[in-house]
């Protein structure tokens, strides 16, 4: 006969879509994460569970819960029973007095459970979803012929997990799978087709943004797995650095020979061409002496199962302090922007990282960060690309110096110092802009009438001058849930 019987009631679960049985909903995402946090701990009060039968209704949200109890128990199989589904106190008491096993954990519903519990202690008792609470039951040789049943002994009772303190955690570990994803996707297509430009660009987008993601979630996940994180994804950064500012400027190039800038004869692209040809060999080479691909490949992998810290397991993670970190990233981007130092290439640089990684986390995060931050994406976006143009142009000046002294482009010299000044006056005209602008809004701020500003001729940007665009995706859209029923 049963001697300890514990009760548990499913854990939260999805509404039914209109039309659609109660039987099928499952158990939302978070509710099944709270579960498996929760339930170690809750079900290590079983003293000895050796021999322990986990009984549980058809309804798929209780069978899932019941496997998260198997799971931790370590119990094979899980009967199947309708009479706990039909809600038939009776039966299921008749049930527990006749069936030989030890111990029994049934997962079922309310009322049904709580009329249970009630009817075993002798006063009222209410579950929760997730609540589980456990019975020493009398034996009959304790109870003499023609006494009183005496009433079931409460071992212990542990209210179900609250789902929202995970909810934050379940929505982070699909946005950081997703991006993993989207990464594990670039790379295919950019290591089988090292040649193309656009592969590089969007496997470089794809690497930052992930990057973006795990600095951002430091200080709540694993400090070995944000460690090994930033290193792989570092590496790959730096390796295709120098590629990716070749099509950069292979691209100016193009433009001031449409422009007419350079001649339509200049041999300038089919030298740029050839640096890259030989760039994309170091880089391949590289990448196999270093085992790039074998390494990304693992830390996707690893990825799609986040390793949170234990104290973020233990209580869930706040949404609060989720914007507290978002708020003091942006505030120190706000000091970094005010007064930033335009001649200074580092200081742009690292204030252009900045704002691209705050962009990439308000765009996937938006949903635990809310809709005022996640709107902060967009003006992110402007600011890095702004600056990406002053960043571009720099390290275009900077590599057709470089080329002009190197032996490959001995015939084209002429045409590097022509592409070297054209980015050394866009460097200059967008400078100046900037000031100018910034100079514009210091005056508004102060109530100060200022005229319309306008680029003076000789500091205006021509057309096929602009900078090349940044390495930058248009944000990605997402989708929301659905519906309810009766029995619970």
């Amino acid at each position: 006969m049963v001697r300890t019987l514990v009760l548990v009631r499913h854990g939260k679960a999805e509404k039914a879509p209109d039309g659609s049985s109660d039987l099928y909903r499952e158990l939302t995402p978070d509710g099944r994460h709270a579960l498996e946090i929760a339930y170690p701990r809750t079900f290590s009060l079983l003293e000895d569970y050796d021999d322990v039968n986990v009984w549980s209704s058809p309804a798929i949200r209780a069978m899932q819960t019941a496997q998260v109890v198997a799971n931790v128990l370590g119990v094979d199989g899980i009967e199947v029973d309708q009479t706990l589904y039909d809600q038939n106190v009776d039966a299921i008491l008749a049930q527990i007095a006749t069936t030989p096993e030890d111990t029994v954990v049934i997962v079922g519903h309310v009322p049904s459970l709580d009329a249970i519990a009630s009817r075993l202690l002798g006063k009222d008792i209410r579950l929760n979803k997730g609540a589980a609470l456990a019975l020493e039951l009398p034996q009959p040789a304790a109870t003499a012929e023609g006494e009183e049943a005496t009433p079931a002994s409460l071992l212990w009772f542990v209210d179900g997990p609250k789902p929202s303190v995970w909810g934050s955690l379940v929505s982070i570990e699909g946005e950081v799978t997703a991006s993993a994803g989207e990464l594990a996707a670039c790379a295919e297509r950019f290591f089988n087709n090292p040649d193309d430009p656009d592969a590089l660009c969007d496997f470089r987008m794809a690497v930052r943004r992930l990057r973006s993601l795990v600095s951002f979630l430091a200080p709540w996940e694993s400090k070995k797995q944000a460690e090994r994180a930033d290193k792989v994804l570092r590496n790959l950064l730096d390796a295709t650095a120098r590629l990716r500012g070749i099509d950069i400027f292979s691209q100016t190039v193009d433009d001031l020979v449409e422009a007419g800038e350079l001649g339509e004869n200049s041999l300038l692209p089919v030298a740029c061409a050839h640096e890259r040809k030989l760039e994309r060999s170091s880089f391949m080479e590289l990448v196999h002496k270093k085992g790039l691909i074998k390494k990304l490949d693992a830390l996707v992998e690893e990825l799609s199962g986040f390793r949170w810290k234990k104290s973020v397991l233990a209580r869930g993670l706040n949404e609060e302090d989720l914007k507290s970190r978002f708020d003091e990233e942006l505030d120190a981007l706000d000091q970094a922007l005010f007064g930033l130092d335009l001649s200074s290439a580092n200081a742009v640089y690292d204030a252009r990282r900045d704002a691209k990684e705050l962009h990439y986390v308000a765009n996937r995060l938006g949903v635990v960060l809310g809709d005022e931050r996640a709107q902060m994406s967009q003006y992110m976006d402007e600011i890095q690309r702004d600056l990406g143009a002053l960043c571009n142009a720099r390290t275009n000046a900077t590599l057709a110096d470089e080329f002009r002294h190197s032996p490959r482009f001995r015939g084209v010299r002429a045409d590097l110092g022509v592409a070297g000044r054209d980015q050394g006056e866009v460097v200059s005209a967008i400078v100046s802009g900037m000031k100018r602008r910034e100079a514009n809004d210091e005056e508004e701020d102060e109530g100060t009438p200022s005229e319309e500003a306008t680029v003076p001729e000789e500091d205006a940007v021509p057309e096929a001058d602009a900078a090349p665009a940044v390495e930058d995706a248009a944000p990605e859209a997402e989708d929301a849930p659905g519906p309810e029923t009766p029995v619970e």
